[in-house]
């Protein structure tokens, strides 16, 4: 049973910008991602060394995920309902760094997404 329900972000035009992402990504690491969302899921809270809000950017939160010394970071916030997360962009961490481009993307789709709740759709776990 789920305990926390994530969605993603839709673009202007439909198109579902973390399914996209993580299509691009090596089938390792599409899977890991997905394993550990699913992981979070069934849990009531989630461990620290899985999340942390992002410096400078307090309502952004990124979920870390590493796979074959490369460091996943999806980055999304907290839905207004209780156990919601909406994924909005992915990024991966370089040198303990996300580029700043990567960041305000996070935070212009969040702003998106407040105004217009049908920018995100269920994720789809494959």
């Amino acid at each position: 049973m789920s305990v926390w329900t994530f969605f993603d972000f839709l673009e202007a035009d439909g198109g579902n910008a973390i399914r996209a992402w993580l299509q691009d990504l090596p089938q390792e690491a599409q899977a890991k991602i997905d394993a550990r969302l699913l992981q979070m899921a069934g849990m009531e809270s989630w461990p620290e060394k899985w999340i942390s809000t992002y410096k400078g950017y307090e309502k952004i939160i990124e979920l870390r995920v590493s796979c074959n010394k490369v460091q996943y970071r999806p980055l999304g916030f907290y839905g207004r309902l209780r156990h919601q997360f909406t994924l909005l962009i992915g990024a991966i961490e370089k040198d303990n760094r996300i580029p700043r481009s990567v960041l305000q993307t996070a935070v212009d789709r969040m702003i998106i997404v407040r105004a217009d709740g049908r920018r995100v759709c269920e994720h789809r776990f494959d």
